[in-house]
């Protein structure tokens, strides 16, 4: 029977993959996976589903259908199986289209901000009652894991662009934050990315909406080319249907919390109303923003999208406090793009004043070296930086490196305190030596540098 299908998951790890394999194994598919490595993700997984632990044909012999993610190279042992025993084989992204086929479906795109989107979208959604399927990208706080099965009648789902793929997804409504220039690896151009953003956006139904970034230049210019959709707007601009004004940060007990006034513009009829969030920086308000222009776009009242924001729980590694004291405060966080570490480090720079210690990881050696200029200035608000080697992701290691990293990081801030250590052990111990009482020590970086900022966490007496 349909129930039945065994779907077999290469690369089952993956934070994308795992969603997937979790909403369908709910769904009543006999599922199984298969990873080279185990995380936390693969610690829950395996007291659900069957995970092998290897690559290796015999892991697919029962299968009916397999899916693998981009990172699965194409001589996989597991995927050559599976071509030679004629079993269909379906991309990540191609198995998430298909299980949009159950539900009218909410996406979320753009360069930034779109696991954090989601898990809004999703805690709105929640908190309303409609008790939607979720599919995000990263831990969302609340559910403790990154996917479930609603009993509602909407999915939320992170698309992601990296490959070109999210291009398949048939969304109902679909929302683009912002497009920058990002997966050099895939995209030759701004214009190349651009087009995909805009194919993506064209395949809203007529009965279905848009929510876009106005703010961003290149969501602009896709915007122009979308006179037959339906459009919602948000942004810091006055022209957007969603935007916020009066923005001001204020502690409550031990937690920051941004309140501003939320203006809802329609044929020059204004709506105001305030609105209170668990959330910092204004890359953040962009991502509240968007979130409103989704749940208003469905008919959802202010005071559920109100009481949605103030209990929301964040999720892990978007500014994840894993260790503070009086002396010192720990953050974890997945900023790996320029924007992204600028605007993590100057959040953390509006709620203290005092110094800030980053440890970054790159992530892939094409995104340093196709950016790295926007890299340098991205640490201009950090008083001291520590690098760690390149996350390469599978690519192979370029001289623009950690190592150059640091020496043109230097170069550049000849005040600043700047390092470059190879191994966990040294770093820890240089780290140590230039911690003083009332520094804030954040992690970034998209690769392991989660892992070793919880070691760091548990080896730095932060009484």
């Amino acid at each position: 029977m349909f129930e039945k299908k065994h779907i077999h998951f290469i690369g089952v790890g993956g934070i994308g993959m795992s969603a997937l394999a979790q909403v369908l194994f709910q769904k009543g598919f006999k599922v199984s996976g298969s990873d080279l490595s185990k995380n936390s993700i693969t610690e829950k997984l395996k007291k659900k589903i069957k995970i092998y632990f290897n690559h290796d044909e015999k892991n697919i012999n029962s299968a009916d259908i397999v899916v693998h993610s981009t990172a699965i190279k194409k001589n996989n042992v597991e995927l050559r199986s599976a071509k030679k025993q004629k079993i269909p084989i379906f991309t990540r992204a191609m198995m998430l289209a298909e299980v949009m086929r159950f539900k009218p479906s909410i996406t979320i795109a753009g360069s930034h901000g779109k696991t954090t989107t989601t898990s809004l979208i999703a805690s709105i959604l929640e908190f309303s009652g409609l008790d939607p399927t979720i599919l995000s990208g990263g831990i969302i706080n609340s559910l403790k894991i990154n996917a479930k099965l609603g009993k509602g009648e909407w999915i939320v789902a992170e698309a992601d662009e990296s490959d070109g793929s999210f291009t398949f997804l048939p969304s109902t409504v679909a929302v683009i934050n912002n497009i920058d220039m990002e997966h050099v690896d895939f995209y030759k151009n701004q214009k190349h990315l651009n087009e995909s953003f805009l194919k993506y956006a064209e395949k809203i139904p007529f009965y279905g909406f848009l929510a876009l970034g106005i703010d961003n230049k290149n969501v602009k210019k896709i915007k122009k080319k979308l006179s037959k959709k339906k459009i919602y707007t948000y942004g810091f601009s006055q022209k957007a249907n969603f935007s916020a004004t009066k923005i001001k940060i204020v502690k409550q007990k031990e937690l920051f919390f941004t309140e501003f006034e939320l203006v809802e513009n329609f044929k020059n009829e204004y709506l105001v109303k305030k609105i209170s969030i668990p959330l910092l920086g204004s890359h953040n308000i962009q991502n509240v923003l968007g979130s409103i222009c989704v749940a208003r776009g469905l008919g959802i009242s202010y005071q559920q999208i109100k009481n949605a924001l103030k209990n929301f729980q964040g999720v892990k590694r978007r500014f994840s406090i894993i260790s503070k004291s009086k002396k010192n405060l720990i953050i974890d966080d997945y900023a790996h793009h320029p924007s992204e570490i600028n605007a993590t480090i100057k959040t953390l720079k509006d709620i203290t004043n005092k110094k800030i210690i980053s440890i970054f990881e790159p992530h892939r050696y094409s995104r340093l070296s196709s950016m790295f200029d926007d890299f340098i200035k991205s640490f201009n608000l950090s008083d001291k930086v520590f690098l760690l080697p390149v996350y390469s992701a599978g690519e192979k290691k370029k001289k623009i490196n950690s190592n150059y990293f640091c020496k043109k990081l230097i170069q550049n801030y000849p005040n600043k305190k700047i390092f470059f250590y190879i191994n966990e052990e040294t770093l820890f111990k240089q780290l140590i030596k230039n911690i003083n009482d009332g520094d804030n020590i954040i992690f970034l970086g998209a690769g392991l540098s989660s892992k070793t900022a919880i070691k760091f966490s548990k080896t730095f007496k932060n009484d």
